[in-house]
Formats: structure tokens, C-alpha cells, sequence
């Protein structure tokens, strides 16, 4: 079963037909697929980055909305992810980085607001950190990147994105959503081949200690953020939050909703738009 696959290709058709380019970046370390589309506004550029196993897709729906209020929309999809090529290498967090380092280098002509899901919003801090002059401003949800520093916490935190079968898939997807969606029971099976895709296990098997946030390593960040962090997120644990909080500088804007999970832009999109519209507005 391919349904993400289709899905991915649906929403490709659907956003060429609305005026939105989709096109290739050759990276060095592999075709990085990216949806680019001009807008009718004066607020800075907006790039979306999506979590683990997932594709950018998933942020189609707020496309639309954000051209009317910035000048340009980009979305990423990660080597190996959505409509992007396997990578040349084996990928792991630093080649991941890499890849997506230069597409925002190479691709972004001012400075932006990167908005960035999960393993995106770890990226988007880490791209503010080394380029800082080419971020607006940071829309953040449920970040990634912030240490579990309880071993068995960290061990549970891991295993979790270890899908061997439906049932394992279908866990995931009740702690992914604040409800499981009516169409978890029809994707499950494909998330178990997109978690067992050597691209999404090398990130995940690559992890170490020095690819997470140091504390205090986020405190010179001084473009305007936003953070997102439903309440009913169960796949990132909530000391992560309390990382981010103590550690992100204290012009952040925290947002905790309740009857939301770990991915705002698939659950309620209007509510999602509303937030990335609030950090555009701040970072204008």
C-alpha cells in the first residue's frame, strides 16, 4: 500500500495547477525536491521544513493562505522524504543538515521565516544558529533537538519511532494526534515501510549526543520565535518543552493549545496558518 506516495503526487498535481512550481535542487547529497511559489505580499519569504518520515506535502493547505501575505513560500521535502531522491550517501542528522543548509543557502534570496515541524524545527534552530543573518524569524512546532537526559526516557522516546508492523504504526499515529484521524487504519501500513526506509533509519540510528542542543547553546538566537506545543503531543516528552523553555531566549512566544498534538498543521490548518501568520507579522 503507497497511499502517502499517491498523496504526495495528488498534492503535487493540485499545487502546479494552483501556480506553485515544483522543481529539483541538486544538493551534495542528493536531488532535493521543493515547491516554490511567489506571493502577493510584502512580508519576508516563509520556508517550511517537515518532521521525520513525513514530506512538505503535509503543509500544502497553508500554502494558499501565506501567498497572500508574503512575497515568496518555499517547502522543502528532506532527501529521501516525499518527492526528493534517496541520497547519495548514507544520511544521518549531519548530511540532513547539510542538504538542507544548502537549499536555504542557495534558494533563499532574503532573509526568512523557517517554519519547521518536529526534526524540521531542530533543523530550522540549527540553520538560525549557523546562519542567523538569513532567519527572520522561527515558527517552531514541537521542536526537536532538546535532550533527554533520563536513560530509560530516552530509550522509550527512541523506540517509539521503531514501527514493526500495523499495530506498532497505529500506536504512533495515537500519539502523533490529539484523535487518531479516520484515515490512521488506511496509512499505518505504509508508515511501517517509510520508517524501515534506510534514509529515515539513518537519521534516527545516527543520533548522538552532540546533535542535541547544549544548554544554553540557543540563548544568542535573537530573531523573533514562535513555538507551538499541542498538549496532547505524546511522541516528544514533555521535558523537552521544559528544555525549550528554559533555554530558548526570553522574547520566545509559547503556545500550548489543548486538543492538539504533535503535528498542528494536519490537525487544525487554519489554526496553524493563524500561528505562522503571528510570527510573520513579528518578524516584518
Amino acid at each position: 500500500m503507497v497511499l502517502l506516495s499517491v498523496l504526495d503526487h495528488v498534492t503535487r498535481a493540485m499545487l502546479v495547477r494552483r501556480g506553485v512550481e515544483s522543481r529539483f535542487v541538486e544538493t551534495p547529497v542528493g536531488r532535493v525536491h521543493v515547491y516554490d511559489a511567489s506571493g502577493q505580499g510584502a512580508a519576508p519569504p516563509v520556508v517550511f521544513l517537515h518532521g521525520i518520515a513525513a514530506s512538505s506535502a503535509v503543509f500544502a493547505p497553508t500554502l494558499a493562505r501565506l501567498r497572500k501575505q508574503s512575497r515568496r513560500v518555499v517547502a522543502v521535502d528532506a532527501p529521501g522524504h516525499g518527492l526528493s531522491g534517496a541520497p547519495w550517501v548514507t544520511l544521518g542528522p549531519e548530511r540532513l543538515f547539510e542538504a538542507l543548509s544548502y537549499v536555504l543557502d542557495h534558494e533563499l534570496d532574503a532573509p526568512s521565516v523557517v517554519v519547521g515541524n518536529s526534526l524540521g524545527g531542530a533543523m530550522a534552530l540549527r540553520y538560525a544558529l549557523r546562519s542567523p543573518e538569513r532567519v527572520a524569524g522561527l515558527a517552531l512546532t514541537s521542536p526537536g533537538g532538546a535532550p533527554v537526559e533520563d536513560p530509560e526516557e530516552c530509550e522509550r522516546f527512541l523506540r517509539g519511532f521503531v514501527l514493526s508492523n500495523v499495530r506498532d504504526a497505529r500506536d504512533f499515529l495515537g500519539r502523533l494526534n490529539h484523535a487518531v484521524p479516520w484515515y490512521g487504519p488506511l496509512v499505518a501500513p505504509d508508515l511501517v515501510r517509510i520508517f524501515k526506509n534506510p534514509s529515515v533509519r539513518s537519521i534516527l540510528d545516527g543520533l548522538e549526543p552532540k546533535h542535541f542542543f547544549a544548554p544554553g547553546e540557543l540563548a544568542s538566537l535573537s530573531m523573533p520565535i514562535h513555538v507551538i506545543w499541542g498538549q496532547s503531543d505524546r511522541v516528544i516528552p514533555p521535558c523537552c518543552l521544559g528544555f525549550f523553555k528554559e533555554n530558548l531566549p526570553p522574547h520566545t512566544v509559547f503556545l500550548e493549545p489543548e486538543g492538539i498534538g504533535h503535528s498542528p498543521h494536519t490537525e487544525d490548518p487554519k489554526a496553524f496558518a493563524d500561528f505562522v501568520l503571528r510570527a510573520l507579522e513579528r518578524a516584518s
